[in-house]
């Protein structure tokens, strides 16, 4: 067994977790842009507070735990041993109630449930998501433009309360997520030209997906949610990167856009939430 105690790590090694995945990316797309966003979150705040990364001494496993705040994200190259080998990782962390294992591959549940059982804790929501792909070649092709009275443009920092208001899944502490994708990774929002009001926007989350996707209920029904997945698309296949999404399997309207612009299932991703102590969930809004 190739079992050793975690090791926090830095950019060099999650370069070569990140350059291990690119062997296989098609199977561990949803890995590798993980990898590749916590390394350029790394580049560009050397200090990012709250942010762990951990694997193990063998990087040929594959193995990493990424600890974001109360978000913990996870890979592991498929083997014999690998249910055993994120067990035993896991095993090592001291999880605690109200922490989100996010956006997991279906390949990673088993293990992560076993953990969670061990730890005795208990789960408190399992929100299971079709991951959505597109190819940047076709996305790259794509010419957006904003109607009459709109313009397009990436999103602001005074923009995020607004996204966090909105937000389906808020909760304590998402709004300093949202700030700090805004301020690092691609994003795009349209406006009203002459009031200035945001009235749609989607961002890149910290694992590479497209997150927040959001239209006001004002505005519904215009074709806005199109055109802002086509033009954050657009964007980052320009950056030279492959599109991918989540959608919740209850969402038939998503997933009837999504669709519509080509993007195909490739997976089934959960979002295991685990409950917090007297059913409280609390994190520090500056933290």
């Amino acid at each position: 067994m190739d079992m050793a105690n975690l090791q926090q790590v830095g950019i060099p090694q999650l370069e070569e977790l990140k350059a291990l995945y690119s062997q296989d990316s098609s199977k561990y797309c949803k890995e590798y842009y993980c990898l590749d966003n916590f390394l350029d979150l790394h580049r560009k705040d050397s200090h990012l507070k709250n942010v762990k990364v951990y694997c193990l001494p063998n990087l040929d496993l594959g193995l990493f735990v990424i600890l974001d705040r109360y978000q913990i994200f996870l890979g592991c190259k498929e083997s014999d041993k690998s249910e055993t080998l994120l067990c035993e990782s896991l095993n090592q962390l001291k999880l605690f109630g109200g922490q989100q294992l996010a956006s997991m591959p279906q390949r990673y549940v088993q293990a992560a449930t076993k953990v969670i059982e061990a730890k005795q804790l208990h789960i408190e929501y399992n929100y299971i998501t079709g991951l959505q792909f597109l190819a940047k070649e076709r996305a790259q092709q794509w010419q957006v433009e904003a109607p009459p009275g709109y313009e397009m443009k990436s999103l602001s920092l005074k923009d995020a309360k607004t996204l966090d208001d909105h937000w389906k899944y808020k909760d304590p502490g998402s709004l300093l997520f949202i700030q700090r994708q805004i301020a690092f990774n691609t994003s795009v929002g349209l406006y009203e030209v002459e009031s200035g009001e945001l009235v749609a926007w989607c961002l890149r989350a910290q694992d590479g997906l497209l997150a927040v996707l959001q239209v006001k209920e004002s505005h519904k029904r215009r074709g806005f949610g199109v055109l802002i997945v086509k033009e954050f698309s657009r964007r980052v296949a320009l950056l030279g990167h492959d599109i991918i999404a989540e959608v919740d399997r209850e969402n038939e309207a998503s997933a009837s856009l999504f669709k519509k612009l080509g993007f195909k299932v490739i997976g089934q991703c959960h979002w295991l939430v685990t409950e917090a102590p007297n059913g409280d969930f609390q994190w520090p809004a500056d933290e």
